[in-house]
């Protein structure tokens, strides 16, 4: 493992500590920047799928689970989670309403 995989790997350590205490957005903001590295393990792109869908943030279940499609080596099991994931991701996305602009006289 390379240097920056190692303070990859403690980063995602620590913000599951920081989830596990309740510091969500604490541990999002280390989440985030394992996925801006392109990081190829599966823990921070699970952990933000998990949190997003939970707070019914689409876009970002959509994002995360295409860059894990992208960058995560794993089994094709895991795969078809990520495909299942985003696929119910967009189709909640696609029920939203539509914002309509006001009309102005």
């Amino acid at each position: 493992m390379t240097a920056p995989n190692v303070d990859l790997v403690r980063q995602f350590l620590k913000g599951q500590n920081l989830e596990q205490v309740g510091k969500v957005d604490e541990a999002v903001e280390l989440y985030e920047l394992a996925l801006a590295s392109d990081f190829d393990s599966s823990g921070p792109y699970d952990r933000l799928i998990v949190i997003y869908s939970n707070q019914t943030r689409h876009k970002d279940v959509i994002r995360v689970a295409e860059a894990a499609l992208t960058h995560v080596h794993t089994y094709e099991d895991k795969k078809a989670w990520y495909e299942r994931m985003r696929g119910e991701a967009q189709r909640a996305q696609d029920k939203l309403p539509r914002a309509v602009p006001k009309r102005t006289r």
